[in-house]
């Protein structure tokens, strides 16, 4: 059985070691770390391998041993090309969806709407079916456990199917820095 933990999030590795403070090459063998923080729920720590095996701990710097909820060993990775980084990822938009659960406008009730569609291609939403107008989800897991005990409804603004596919190119474009398909033709 699969806990659910609500507000903990994994993190990308590191690019340096926490121990030593010297870089991280791809392929470097690392340990990770997913301890509790007070500020941001979890934070991830990376450490070479090396500096683990001999001795190191994160209490040494300043960390309660009972702050830690996980450990696993891995490989560093070949850092990320942040050239292509989205400027939001799907963690924002669900955050952002949770923020606008009241929407006092026709707008606001559009983008939440889109949004939910958005998280459900995604997977961080599961569709649950319609009902008297709204959308019915549930916020998962990433290893697809509910979250919600009861569906979320989303108003629906009455959108077809196209204006839908052209609302979520237009969110994707401005939030998620990816290309806009072209209005009424196909992708190249």
């Amino acid at each position: 059985m699969v806990a659910h933990l609500p507000g903990i999030t994994i993190g990308r590795p590191s690019e340096t070691c926490t121990a030593t403070g010297d870089p991280l090459a791809p392929g470097d063998r690392i340990v990770s770390l997913l301890l509790l923080d007070d500020t941001h729920g979890t934070r991830r720590i990376d450490v070479a391998e090396s500096a683990w095996d001999g001795g190191w701990r994160p209490w040494q710097a300043g960390e309660a041993p009972h702050d830690t909820i996980a450990l696993w060993r891995g490989f560093a990775q070949k850092p990320r090309d942040k050239s292509n980084n989205r400027p939001v990822d799907d963690e924002d938009l669900v955050v952002l969806f949770d923020q606008i659960a009241e929407p006092q406008d026709a707008q606001t009730v559009e983008l939440r709407y889109v949004l939910a569609w958005m998280l459900v291609r995604r997977r961080r939403l599961r569709f649950e079916g319609q009902r008297r107008g709204n959308l019915r989800v549930r916020r998962v897991t990433a290893t697809g456990g509910l979250i919600d005990d009861q569906p979320i409804e989303v108003a629906d603004p009455g959108l077809d199917e196209d204006q839908l596919e052209q609302a979520m190119d237009r969110v994707a474009g401005l939030l998620l820095g990816e290309p806009e398909a072209p209005v009424g033709g196909e992708v190249p």
